[in-house]
C-alpha cells in the first residue's frame, strides 16, 4: 500500500514538472469566444474549479479530409478521484456533441480522444473543472491538424506586384486558412551589410505566432529569412528585396507595424 502511495506522488510529481517547463496558454471562459488553435499544439494552463463548473474553451478549424484528430488531456492533480470531475468534452457545428475524453488505460491522470469526420468546421474544445475551489493544471496536447502554413488556396488580399517599399509601416491582416498576405519592397546594396526588420503585432501570444510573422526573399526568388518579431539577415545579391507579412489564423484581425534598420 505505502509503495502504491509513493508512486502515485511519483507521477504527480512528475507531471507537475511538466507543466513548469512548458508555456502557459491564454484561457477564454466565453464558448462564443474561443481562442483559436491554429496546428499541432501542446498548450499548458490551469483552472480553478467550481461546483457549478468552470471552463476554458479552445478551437480548432477542421479541414474536413477525413484525417483523425487526437485530442490529449494531462491533469494534475490527476488521481481517481479528481478525474470524476475534469476533462474536457469538443463539440461540432450547432452545438453537436463530438465526444468526452475517456481515462487513458495506459497514462494515469490522462484522458483521451480520436475523432474524424467528412464535413470542414469548426470545432470547440470546452476543458471543465467541478472540483469547487480546486486549482487544476491542465496539458492539453492536439495532433492530427495541418501545417499551419498550407498553399494558398485562394488569392491574397495582396499581390508580389503590389508590393510598396517602406521604412515603418502601421496596418493590420486580416487571417485566412489558406493564408493572406502584404508585402513590402526593400532595397538592398548586397554588400553583405545587417539589415534587421522590427514586428510589432497585437495580439501577441504563443498561438498567435503559430501562424503570424513574415518571410523575406531575395531578387532571385530564394528565401533569405523568417521570423515573427525581430529579424537580422545579411545576403550578397544586390536588387529589390521581398518582405512577406503573411497570417494563417483564420478570421483573426492581426494589428502590426513593421519598420527596418539598415
Amino acid at each position: 500500500m505505502r509503495s502504491r502511495i509513493w508512486l502515485i506522488a511519483l507521477l504527480l510529481l512528475l507531471i507537475g514538472l511538466l507543466f513548469m517547463h512548458a508555456t502557459h496558454a491564454d484561457i477564454s471562459h466565453d464558448p462564443g469566444a474561443p481562442i483559436p488553435i491554429p496546428s499541432n499544439q501542446s498548450l499548458d494552463f490551469a483552472l480553478v474549479g467550481s461546483r457549478a463548473g468552470a471552463f476554458a474553451y479552445y478551437s480548432i478549424q477542421y479541414p474536413g479530409d477525413g484525417r483523425v484528430i487526437t485530442f490529449e488531456l494531462d491533469m494534475a492533480p490527476g488521481d481517481p478521484a479528481a478525474l470524476l470531475g475534469t476533462g474536457f468534452n469538443v463539440y461540432g457545428p450547432n452545438a453537436y456533441f463530438i465526444g468526452s475524453g475517456r481515462p487513458s488505460q495506459s497514462r494515469p491522470g490522462r484522458k483521451i480522444l480520436r475523432w474524424a469526420d467528412h464535413n470542414p468546421a469548426r470545432w470547440l474544445i470546452q476543458v471543465y473543472n467541478y472540483l469547487d475551489g480546486v486549482t487544476v493544471n491542465y496539458h492539453l496536447q492536439l495532433t492530427g491538424l495541418p501545417d499551419p502554413r498550407p498553399t494558398p488556396t485562394r488569392e491574397p488580399v495582396m499581390q508580389p506586384s503590389q508590393a510598396t517599399t517602406f521604412a515603418i509601416v502601421s496596418t493590420s491582416l486580416l487571417g485566412d486558412r489558406g493564408g493572406n498576405y502584404h508585402y513590402y519592397n526593400l532595397v538592398y546594396p548586397g554588400n553583405g551589410s545587417e539589415v534587421t526588420l522590427h514586428l510589432y503585432y497585437t495580439p501577441d501570444n504563443y498561438l498567435v505566432s503559430q501562424g503570424f510573422g513574415l518571410n523575406v526573399y531575395g531578387p532571385d526568388g530564394g528565401h533569405c529569412a523568417q521570423g515573427g518579431h525581430d529579424i537580422k539577415f545579411r545576403c550578397s545579391l544586390p536588387g529589390s528585396y521581398l518582405v512577406q507579412v503573411y497570417n494563417y489564423l483564420h478570421a483573426l484581425n492581426v494589428s502590426y507595424v513593421l519598420s527596418k534598420e539598415q
